[in-house]
């Protein structure tokens, strides 16, 4: 996937699309995985929602977050995208989610804890 964005590509706050993948790693007591928080700290992920938008008002239909999560986005009638679920994602289709977040051009899409 890192290839489709380019080595050098960067999200809204400086952190490469593969940054994503060591955000969470194993518990070392064998429990939820740890993952670190926006502000640095690490924290427990036991389950739990996220919220995923986007912004129609800055989507222009570049399509990547339906290429990347075909599960969680798709597009209306105009070509923007819309998202499709209403519900909790598997940790599957939120990695994906994460990733067309970070891939969107417009920083359109928001993923939220």
């Amino acid at each position: 996937m890192i290839d489709e964005v380019g080595a050098g590509a960067r999200d809204r706050h400086g952190r490469r699309p593969d940054a994503v993948d060591d955000r969470a790693s194993p518990s070392p007591t064998g429990g939820a995985a740890t993952r670190r928080l926006p502000d640095g700290r690490f924290g427990t992920r036991q389950g739990g929602l996220v919220r995923v938008s986007i912004d129609a008002e800055r989507c222009q239909g570049h399509g990547r977050c339906f290429n990347l999560a075909p599960d969680v986005f798709g597009f209306d009638d105009l070509g923007n995208g819309v998202v499709l679920v209403d519900g909790p994602l598997d940790e599957r289709s939120e990695r994906l989610a994460r990733l067309a977040e970070l891939n969107c051009p417009e920083h359109a899409i928001t993923v939220e804890d």
